[in-house]
């Protein structure tokens, strides 16, 4: 017997942290029997146009464009926008808004402000992405328990397909540093969770990543929306819920592992966070063992 594995890494670490979101809002498929001249409109939101059945022909802010099957055209708010329909042409259309990086921010624009129509049309054939089409419709037919979640789960990875195919030029400089912001940020939450097991002070986490702690703190607070020190310890937690919940090891177990003072400080530290005791994750798990009493 031979087992054969292939094993596909993300190529930076996981970090649960806050990030941008698309959120769904309603599409269509959109199938024409003879010839309509779309009135002229003007977006409020995010609206993507998957081309099926092409040729498809339209004025986005007075500029004339043709896209063919399997082209993308992303329309963003304030455009005005008019189709020029024909017989036969098929194409799903898409709307969308955007959340901030952080709750109660403003969204982030994806476009800079002098982008041109052409230079919202992703380069490419995403013929095959019509299958998140056709996924966001049985969600929306079905309407199962969280059908929501799971169609802002699928925009979300069609939204970072066509953003890589978007031209740089037409970026705005939020998306544009995104990835530069993204690396940075993961290295950052590297260190910590390095550190899980120790208690380093601010100044030792900046020496790590060799800046001071001041411009440390800073970029938490812009990263996470949070400091240092209540990073690490969110860290701590939510390796402590693994621990307890998927390896069934004890209070007392997590405690030292996670650099806790005791097993009580750690039990009260986790109830204020999560709302309930560490033992109440065991319990839930079948896996409540003699020694976890103080949670």
């Amino acid at each position: 017997m031979r087992v054969n594995k292939q094993r596909f890494r993300r190529p930076q670490a996981v970090d649960p942290g806050t990030r941008i979101r698309p959120v769904f809002q309603d599409f269509h498929l959109l199938n024409m029997e003879g010839d309509y001249e779309y009135p002229r409109h003007q977006h409020t939101n995010y609206e993507v146009i998957l081309v099926d059945r092409g040729p498809y022909r339209c004025e986005l802010n007075r500029e004339q464009l043709t896209l063919v099957d399997g082209q993308v055209l992303v329309i963003k708010p304030g455009d005005l926008h008019q189709d020029h329909l024909r017989d036969g042409q098929r194409h799903y259309v898409l709307h969308f808004r955007l959340t901030g990086t952080l709750p109660g921010e403003p969204a982030l624009s994806l476009f800079r402000d002098d982008a041109s129509p052409s230079g919202q049309i992703c380069a490419g054939n995403y013929s095959r992405d019509a299958f998140f089409m056709r996924e966001l419709r049985r969600e929306a037919e079905e309407g199962a328990r969280h059908s929501p979640a799971v169609q802002d789960s699928l925009l979300e990875a069609l939204f970072w397909r066509l953003v890589r195919g978007l031209p740089e030029s037409s970026l705005s400089d939020a998306f544009y540093r995104l990835p530069q912001a993204e690396a940075q940020r993961e290295a950052i939450a590297a260190v910590f969770h390095r550190h899980l097991r120790q208690n380093p002070t601010v100044v030792e986490l900046a020496l790590e990543l060799k800046m001071s702690p001041r411009h440390l703190s800073k970029l938490c607070r812009e990263k996470f929306g949070v400091g240092p020190a209540r990073y690490l310890l969110q860290s701590k937690l939510r390796r402590a819920e693994e621990m307890l919940r998927y390896q069934g090891q004890r209070v007392k177990e997590v405690s030292e592992a996670l650099g806790f003072a005791n097993p009580y400080h750690f039990s009260r530290v986790y109830r204020r966070h999560f709302g309930h005791p560490p033992s109440i994750r065991l319990r839930r798990v079948g896996v409540l063992k003699v020694g976890s009493a103080a949670g």
